[in-house]
This record gives structure tokens, sequence and C-alpha cells, in this order.
């Protein structure tokens, strides 16, 4: 792989180290801009965003999420979902009639990457057959006969050429849980989703509600897109009584017309996707602006 100029912004010096078993001469790219932190956790430091396109060296891959690198001789920690790289210089290999069944609801995409286009979600249960192993992160399937990608995160499959099975039934997981995995996965949005009104293209450009939609989709919640429809899904709770994962409304033109959304995270605290932010960021609901607007909520976990 060629060595390419790279660029991160600086945010501190690092004085964090691992010490691990190191992979031997192993390099990645970045295919979607992603936060260089100083530890594998969307809650520690970030000293800076890595470009699309940037080359860095695998330190230690840490679990499935997260990898340690070094980016222009600095030391941190990149997410997985946003890179791509080939344990030992490896290279792509075909399945045998492999076949897999996808274990979470899992967008269907183009190409083995997250900027690439989306074909539509698959939603738990769905039988696909596999193509190719493209490396520990992503497969080609045949699904219905169109040819995508998936991501392993979300499926189970088998590379022995064994027919389609599904999953053991699993009994449906909390509340708590999902609301939990919801708040992760809109904070692994921050600095990687813009706010533009009227758009829905995950995970790149969205509005307030495509958001929510997205991040609820991932763990089998549908929302349909709008404020319109998601102000009257579930069940109404008070605002005295908001759970981690309840839907909040506020009203930003007209007093008491519901034009914006975002998911409580505890804390008195909310996340959501808005103009004000230029994308995903977090806001006091009991103090400001947000308080003042605050219209209702939802609870759909």
């Amino acid at each position: 792989m060629k060595k390419q100029v790279i660029s991160i912004i600086a945010a501190a010096a690092l004085t964090f180290s691992v010490a691990s078993t190191a992979l031997a001469a192993t390099q990645g790219v970045v295919e979607k801009s992603v936060n260089f932190r100083s530890a594998p956790s969307t809650s520690s430091t970030v000293y800076g965003l890595v470009k699309a396109g940037t080359v860095f060296t695998v330190l230690e891959e840490v679990n499935s999420y997260w990898v340690r690198a070094s980016v222009n001789g600095q030391t941190g920690y990149l997410s997985t979902n946003y890179i791509t790289y080939s344990p030992g210089g490896g290279t792509t290999a075909p399945l045998p009639a492999a076949q897999g069944v996808v274990e979470k609801g899992v967008n269907f995409r183009s190409a083995p990457s997250t900027s690439s286009s989306v074909y539509g979600l698959l939603k738990a249960g769905t039988v696909f057959t596999v193509l190719e192993e493209v490396n520990s992160y992503w497969v080609r399937v045949s699904v219905n006969g169109q040819t995508g990608y998936l991501s392993t995160d979300y499926i189970r499959y088998s590379s022995g050429g064994s027919q389609p099975t599904q999953p053991a039934p699993q009994p449906e997981a909390p509340a708590s849980v999902k609301a939990d995995n919801v708040i992760i996965h809109s904070r692994n949005l921050i600095g990687i989703t813009r706010y533009k009104y009227g758009v829905n293209n995950p995970q790149t450009l969205m509005d307030c509600s495509a958001f929510t939609k997205y991040v609820f989709s991932l763990e089998g919640v549908s929302l349909k897109w709008g404020t319109r429809y998601q102000k009257d899904a579930g069940t109404a709770v008070s605002k005295a009584n908001l759970q981690k994962g309840d839907l909040v409304f506020f009203w930003t033109s007209t007093r008491g017309d519901i034009s914006h959304v975002g998911i409580y995270i505890g804390n008195g605290q909310f996340i959501h996707n808005s103009p004000s932010l230029d994308g995903v960021g977090v806001s006091s609901l009991t103090s400001g602006y947000w308080e003042e607007h605050y219209v209702s909520a939802r609870r759909v976990l």
C-alpha cells in the first residue's frame, strides 16, 4: 500500500500507551472521517479528526470495534466502523456456497464502506448467500438475487457451505439495553453526521427525525421519517418520568407546534441532530433554549 500524506488535527500530546502484541506490518486506510481517540471508548478524549484516505499502521486489535493505531507517529484508537485493514496483510477469501442470516437490522450497501450507498435495511432473520469474505468486517453477499455488502457485526454465517440456518430464538432485549445501545449508536455519529433539513442519507447527512429513525432502526425499532409521525409513536410519557431512549419533542417557530426531535440520555440531557450544532450533539433539557421549547415525549422502547 502506497504511503500517503496524512493530516490530523492534534488536540493534545499523547501520553497514553498500552503494552500489547503488535500486528506485523499491518496497514489500513480510513474510509470515512473518524475521531482519533485516547482510549477505545466513545467517551474518551478526541485528539482530532482523521480524514478519509488517511493511511495508518495497526498496532493492536483491541476487539471487533476498536484498533490501536499509529497515525503520523502518534498513537491512539480508531473505530473499526470507519476504517479498512487486512490483519496480517492477508487477501480476500472467496467462500464456497456459504450462507448466513441477519441477526440484527443492517444496511445492505453497494460497497464495503459506511460511506457507500444503502440499498435498504435488511431485517433480522433475512437469509443471504455469502459470495466473498472481503475482510473481517465486510462480506459480499447475494440477497434475493441482488449483490451487495453487509457488515459482519450484524450477521451470522458459515463458511463451510452449510444450508441456511435461522439463529436460535433469543429473548427480547430489555428496553434499558436497547436504550443504551441507541444512545451508543447516536454518540458514534458525533462528528460524522451533519444536519440538513429534509434529507435522509444515513450516516452523513440527515435531519433530526431521519437521525432518530436511523439509530432506532439499528435496534429493530421502526419509526417513520418526520416529526409529524414520530410525535405519535409509542406511548406518551411525562417530562418528570423520562427514561433513557425516550423521544423528546420541541417547537422552534410556532409555540406548541412540534418541529424538532431528540433522544433523552439521562441526567437532564438529550442527544439530537440539530442545525444549531450542524450535526449530532448533546444539549440540556433542564435549562436554556431547549427547556423553554420542550413540548412532549414518547416512549418507543
